[in-house]
């Protein structure tokens, strides 16, 4: 009888801990899937308050035409889940006085129309055609891919610790006659001229 409450007590011990470990396994993947949303959250804002504050595009970008839309593409898998379409349901967020639509793309021929376009790690091997399609127009280039600033992005979010940091592509902006704001160049962890 007293091996039998022992015994029962130590079941009961052990199915409590193995509950306590599972809870706390739980817990932290979905604190790192937390944060893991955090991220393009906070690249959401990043993107909206570069091109809001910072960005110039040039006078024959359709930017300038009041009757269009002011464009956000992505091309590739959609690393936001669908975080950067919520800036077009805002109705209240525009870019040059523009409503804002973010589509996303699968081949390089749809990009026409964009004036943003965040290019997707999924197209790691295609950056570069994506890079020589959109080298000279005034489509502000964005990318999360170590690598991609050097490839031709104009500019690279990247996380360090727990900030998010950025790069910038000035020759690759310049050829495309987007002008950068001497304040965001400032903040920039590189700038390639």
């Amino acid at each position: 009888m007293i091996k039998t409450i022992i015994d029962k007590k130590l079941t009961n011990s052990l199915l409590l801990k193995t509950f306590a470990i599972l809870f706390i396994c739980l817990h932290s993947l979905n604190l790192i899937a937390q944060k893991n949303v955090d991220e393009y959250v906070y690249k959401r804002a990043l993107i909206y308050k570069i091109a809001l504050n910072f960005i110039k595009w040039p006078s024959h970008s359709k930017v300038h035409n009041k009757n269009l839309p002011f464009v956000i593409s992505i091309i590739g898998e959609d690393p936001f889940e669908g975080k950067l379409k919520e800036l077009e349901h805002n109705k209240s967020l525009k870019i040059n006085d523009k409503q804002i639509i973010v589509r996303n793309i699968h081949s390089i021929q749809e990009i026409e129309g964009s004036d943003i376009l965040f290019i997707s790690s999924s197209e790691k091997y295609d950056v570069s055609k994506i890079i020589q399609y959109t080298h000279g127009k005034p489509i502000l280039t964005f990318g999360d891919t170590k690598g991609f600033a050097e490839k031709g992005v104009m500019i690279l979010l990247f996380k360090r610790g727990e900030y998010i940091r950025f790069l910038i592509n000035k020759k690759e902006a310049d050829a495309s006659g987007i002008y950068i704001g001497t304040q965001l160049l400032g903040r920039a962890e590189k700038v390639i001229r």
